[in-house]
Order: structure tokens, then sequence, then C-alpha cells
């Protein structure tokens, strides 16, 4: 069977796409290709086929993207096709109707209502009328797909209304589950992922200026891009005020296979995103990365991260809004290195028990298993 996953807007070595999906693909399927914005036109990576498209700058670049993804698509002649952005569910008709026996799965990261209700990327009066257009022309198109896939279960049951093929494949983590290493810790707290006012990226800070007055050398380590410049700006000023330049370090973009030495080198990490509606459904990959490297989590008190870290007791729930809970938290484990241990080899025994990427590759290989039959 011959697979061909496309994006318009996600890198070529995506977590989730490449990482996971395609790799795990790889190994019962030979012939797969990515179709995805990169600046070289075609190469071989641990045996998929990527082909390069030029970056769109904007929304409404990636959308006109589609068209020359989807016109590659069709080249391919490939038996499914799986693809993973909203504005691609315009397109992907013509691959059907070139191709009328293929298989089209919608590979669905987001609530994109929720997401352009939130987006500072479409202008304020503007969002209200998008949110409804996004969400009426994805239900009414969604149901023409032979698979719907989708990574936390609220946006599941919202396409169980009109496709009968909905799964979830949640995005956990493939690192492999052990036991962290004592000696060599640089972080006493950790970030990983983009990083926005959003996802709390500015109470975070608070609290380590709280904590700073009984560890003066606390150090927090943030990986990941800073996607917010207003947000950037409003940290970075706090942090030159209140001279925290020692305590707190941006290590930026780093390649996904050096993610993991970061939070091994780690004693806590931090996943305290604010109560917004979009966090409300969507399940953050980073407490269960931390998880797998054995680290306790402080994490928001929202259903998609109070589920997984209270059924191990694998850490310490918090109001995000609140910089003194975060600090309290994040005392209570460095004050207490018995049970900072305890919590992160609780999370080891999550992963290796449930929260794993392997429990998920066997429902991508079922899924995929399905289509051979039909």
């Amino acid at each position: 069977m011959k697979i061909c996953i496309l994006t318009t807007g996600h890198q070529a070595l995506d977590n989730r796409i490449f990482y996971k999906q395609a790799l795990s693909l790889r190994k019962k399927y030979e012939d797969i290709t990515l179709i995805v914005p990169h600046q070289r036109a075609e190469y071989i990576e641990q045996g998929i086929r990527i082909i390069g498209v030029q970056r769109a700058a904007s929304l409404y670049g990636r959308f006109r993207l589609g068209d020359t993804v989807v016109a590659k698509a069709i080249e391919v002649k490939a038996d499914v096709y799986h693809f993973h952005d909203f504005e691609l569910i315009y397109k992907v008709k013509r691959i059907k109707k070139a191709l009328p026996e293929c298989k089209i799965i919608y590979d669905v990261h987001e609530h994109y209502p929720d997401m352009m209700r939130m987006s500072r990327k479409v202008p304020k009066l503007v969002r209200p009328a998008a949110t409804f257009l996004v969400d009426k022309t994805e239900m009414r198109l969604a149901g023409k797909f032979d698979q719907i896939i989708t990574a936390d279960n609220a946006v599941k049951e919202r396409f169980d209304k009109v496709n009968p093929r909905v799964d979830v494949i949640y995005n956990f983590s493939e690192f492999e589950p052990r036991e962290k290493n004592e000696t060599g810790k640089e972080y006493d707290v950790i970030y990983q992922g983009g990083i926005t006012l959003e996802r709390g990226v500015f109470t975070v800070v608070q609290a380590i200026e709280l904590l700073r007055e009984r560890f003066p050398e606390i150090k927090m380590i943030f990986v990941g891009p800073f996607d917010d410049i207003q947000g950037k700006e409003i940290v970075c000023s706090y942090i030159k005020e209140h001279e925290l330049d020692q305590n707190i370090l941006f290590a930026g973009t780093v390649p996904h296979v050096e993610v993991e030495a970061y939070i091994r080198k780690s004693r806590i990490g931090v996943v305290t995103l604010l109560p917004l509606p979009k966090y409300y459904k969507n399940i953050p990959i980073k407490q269960f990365e931390y998880m797998s490297c054995g680290i306790p989590v402080v994490g928001s008190d929202l259903p998609p991260i109070k589920r997984f870290l209270t059924k191990y007791n694998s850490g310490i729930i918090v109001d995000p809004t609140k910089p003194e809970e975060i600090a309290k938290a994040v005392n209570i484990l460095l004050s207490d290195p018995r049970l900072c241990k305890e919590m992160g080899d609780n999370g080891i025994t999550a992963v290796r028990e449930e929260y794993n990427w392997g429990k998920m590759e066997e429902k991508l290989l079922k899924i995929y298993s399905r289509f051979e039959k039909e």
C-alpha cells in the first residue's frame, strides 16, 4: 500500500507527523511520501521520501499553498492520503476526483473553531465570523472522509456526529520511559514547547521570582520557540526588571531529538496552560515527555492535564493563573527529593503501562489495515 502524508504548516521532522506516525507506518509499509514545506526539493529521511514545497508566510498563504501540495500529492498516485491541516479540507476533494479509489484521512490536531477564536493572526472584529465559518465548513466536509483521527476525546465527540469512523490517537511520547539520573542535573524547572502568554509563560516566570527568595540559584529553562511577540516583550521586560537573567534561560527552538536530553537534565516539568476554551480539550504532549523522563509535573487544573497526572500521582495540580500556587508546588518538590523521585517514578510507571506511543502505533496500524481489506 502506497501512502502520502500532506501538511501545509508543519515541519518535515514534526514530532507527531514524522517521528511518530510516519516512522510507525514505515515499519509495515515501504512506500511513504511526505509533502511538506521545506527548503529542499526532495530527499530521503529514514526511509521516508520527503518532497519540499515553499513555506507560506501567512494563513492565506497556507491556504493557497494547499493547491501546490494537492497537485504534487496527485502525482504520487497513492492508495491512502493522510492530511494534517484544516485548510486542506477545501483542497483534498481534488485528490478523490483524480483518484476515486484512494482513501483520505483527516488528522485533526486541534479544535479549530476554538483555535480561530483565540488566534491573534485574525483581526478581532473578524474572529466571530471566521470561527463560525471554520466550524460549519469543517463539520460539513468531515463526513466525506474515509477516516478521521483526533488527538483527544473532545474533538472525537465533535466529529462522531458526522462520520462513523473517528478514532483517537493520543499524542503520547515516544521517549523510552526510564529512571532519571540524579547526577548531571542542570535545571530545576523546565518548560518544553511553544511559548506564549496563553500557555502560562508569564505566571511561571513570576513563580520563579517568588521562589528565588528561598532558592537564590534556582534555574529554569524554556525549550521551544517564542510564538508570541507581545508576550515575549512582556516576559523579557519582567525578567530584566527583576534581574532574573541568571535564573531563567531560553534555549530557543531545538531539534526534536535533543528535547529529551534537556528534560533529563531537569528536576521538574511545568505544563501550566491557562484556562482558555482550547486548553479544556487539547491534551499537551509535554506532560507525557516529562513523565517518560521520570520527572514530576506541575500542571494546570484542566481536564486534559489533571486526568492523566492524578491517575498515577505523577505531579501536582495548580491554578495556572496564580504564580504563588505554581511556586508552592515547585517549592514542595524541590524541598522533598523523596517525593520528587516518587512522583517521577510514578510517571515512568504510567508511561510504561498506558501512556506510551507503542499503544497508539498499534491503533494507527489497525486503521490502515482496515483499508487493505476494503
